[in-house]
């Protein structure tokens, strides 16, 4: 649940159970939500907190009425609801987040959830038990939104062109939307990926001739992807350690045609090529600015 508040975004289903029973109660209802704990950016203080959610005390009241629990919670004999709760700094002890639950089974769930539970006399055969559901939590609404943070090495590699691309698919994955994110990081890759090879050409640890070689077939005929398959060998170190090929990986995955995948394989591919891409510009920086520092030292010991 922890990792649901902090990471989750809006509309991105989190499971709480796999076979939800009767006796399986934690986190079925409001109640169940306060005192959770979770890491978030306070605006106060700048900084990731610890926050911990409460609900108002109105709200308290009223789903403490098993009367009102009963009317409003299901839909169907399907336990259905949306709830807000209030996330506050532990820290500062003043910046709070509202957040709206939305709780939800895909299968019945009988009502002695939150009734009293039904006692069967001395030698009564028990009704077998309700049959095994799926419980879900999503954010459906959070005020103030959950700003995105793009990785900061990234964006001072990209142009501002790119960078409006990388926002919006970090954006739409945050948001459940796999399609518009891979969509995004296709253009991307797409315009930049070149580029990247050329950066990496250049680093001192690289096969500089051999990549250049790939790299001028690949400008007589861009169609052939030679270049994507052949250069792994002449990469650096630092780029080989994921143990496969990232340039070729960041082209398979966004050489696909877009309506040919479904939304939640996008979804997947976009966050894929996302750690991919980081990871290999987060390189390309660390070798330029090892190098700097190393030249610096040396003009300051002539």
């Amino acid at each position: 649940m922890r990792d649901f508040l902090s990471n989750f975004g809006l509309y991105k289903p989190y499971l709480i159970h796999e076979n939800f029973k009767i006796s399986d109660k934690k986190f079925s209802l409001p109640i169940d939500f306060v005192g959770q704990t979770f890491d978030y950016k306070c605006k106060h203080e700048e900084e990731v907190r610890t926050f911990e959610l409460e609900l108002e005390k109105a709200s308290e009241n009223y789903f403490n009425s098993l009367m009102k629990l009963e009317k409003e919670l299901f839909i169907d004999n399907k336990l259905d609801y949306t709830f807000k709760v209030v996330g506050k700094c532990t820290s500062c002890k003043k910046y709070h987040i509202d957040l709206f639950l939305h709780i939800y089974s895909d299968d019945f769930v009988s009502r002695t959830l939150i009734s009293r539970p039904i006692v069967h006399s001395p030698g009564m055969v028990a009704k077998k038990e309700d049959p095994d559901a799926k419980l879900f939590i999503e954010k459906v609404g959070a005020n103030p939104d959950k700003k995105i943070e793009p990785n900061i090495s990234v964006t001072k590699y990209f142009t501002r062109k790119t960078n409006q691309w990388y926002y919006k698919g970090l954006n739409c994955i945050n948001e459940n939307y796999g399609i518009g994110a891979y969509a995004y990081f296709r253009r991307i890759i797409e315009r930049e990926l070149i580029n990247i090879i050329k950066d990496i050409k250049d680093l001192p640890s690289s096969h500089k001739s051999e990549i250049e070689k790939l790299l001028k077939a690949h400008e007589e005929d861009p169609t052939v992807s030679t270049i994507y398959d052949n250069i792994f060998e002449h990469l650096p170190h630092s780029l080989k350690v994921l143990g496969d090929n990232p340039i070729k990986l960041l082209y398979k995955e966004t050489s696909q045609g877009l309506h040919s995948i479904e939304e939640q394989e996008c979804l997947s591919k976009a966050k894929a090529v996302q750690k991919i891409l980081e990871f290999t510009i987060q390189k390309i920086n660390e070798e330029n600015s090892n190098i700097k520092d190393l030249r610096d030292l040396i003009k300051s010991i002539k």
